[in-house]
């Protein structure tokens, strides 16, 4: 009988501590919520995720190099190309040139990494001297039409191991805003006239332009050379006057004359815009020491 008592207390004392156990098991998730203490968490058995690869950093493209440039230096009254010789070019850098306000950059194309053209205009009368060159170069992702997102600025790279500027002395040819009239002996009355018309016919095709540099002469009209000397083959230079009914006489062009007895009338362009301060007769004259 005792052993009998001792087997069903046992057996009691046994239910008990699982109930208890598992009474306690299940309370921990809500004990933990209610005083805050902290949720246990399983790991989960399996292959675990791996980590995302850190993102490569972005290369910065190298910084445009200008090395050379052709011409280097060019008179007042000069239009032509520039050519920029270097490396890394990118088509969507652009040039900053500092030199006088009047002179005008009209187009820059980028021909290659280690080539880009730029033509240039210079007016009269602009001072000799020195221009500043930088390369603007957008950050990446932008194009030459689209200004830069705002996180990302322009670099502006300084032109160091070339230079450019405005010389007087610069033999390359100049343009001056002469219309080639007629040739041998003309009245200054048809003179007028002529170059009148000429100067209204030229307007919309870029004016007249008698190209001349210290050792030569050129005129073209309509893809038609009139004129090609070398400046030795120049034998004197000319006013033409009109002379009114009353008053003094007004000059309406000059002549060229050559060796050989060929002379050349011109008129000046209205509307070319292309004559230095003291007149083109009187630049022919100093360019030409005549």
């Amino acid at each position: 009988m005792k052993r009998l008592r001792r087997v069903v207390w046992g057996s009691m004392v046994h239910w008990m501590i699982l109930t208890v156990t598992v009474w306690g098991l299940a309370a921990v998730p809500a004990a933990s919520g209610q005083f805050g203490l902290p949720k246990i968490k399983i790991p989960k058995i399996g292959k675990q995720e791996a980590k995302p690869a850190a993102r490569a950093k972005k290369q910065k493209a190298p910084p445009p190099e200008v090395t050379a440039i052709t011409p280097s230096s060019v008179p007042p009254g000069w239009e032509g190309d520039v050519v920029f010789t270097g490396q890394n070019f990118t088509t969507t850098m652009r040039p900053r040139v500092g030199c006088s306000e009047s002179v005008k950059t009209q187009s820059f194309k980028v021909e290659s990494p280690e080539r880009a053209v730029l033509h240039v205009e210079v007016p009269f009368p602009v001072e000799d001297g020195a221009c500043g060159l930088a390369l603007e170069v957008p950050p990446p992702g932008s194009t030459a039409e689209v200004e830069p997102s705002e996180e990302g600025t322009f670099q502006v790279v300084e032109v160091k191991s070339a230079t450019f500027g405005i010389s007087q002395s610069s033999n390359l040819p100049v343009a001056f805003s002469a219309c080639f009239v007629s040739e041998g002996e003309t009245f200054p009355e048809e003179i007028h006239v002529n170059r009148i018309e000429i100067s209204m016919r030229e307007k919309e095709h870029g004016g007249c332009k008698l190209m001349v540099s210290a050792d030569s002469v050129k005129y073209v009209d309509q893809g038609k050379t009139v004129l090609d000397q070398p400046a030795s083959a120049i034998k004197k230079l000319d006013q033409i006057l009109l002379q009114p009914p009353i008053g003094p006489a007004i000059p309406v062009g000059f002549r060229i004359t050559l060796a050989n007895g060929k002379i050349y009338n011109f008129g000046e362009d209205m509307y070319g815009g292309r004559v230095p301060k003291e007149g083109i007769l009187e630049a022919l004259k100093r360019k030409w020491k005549k």
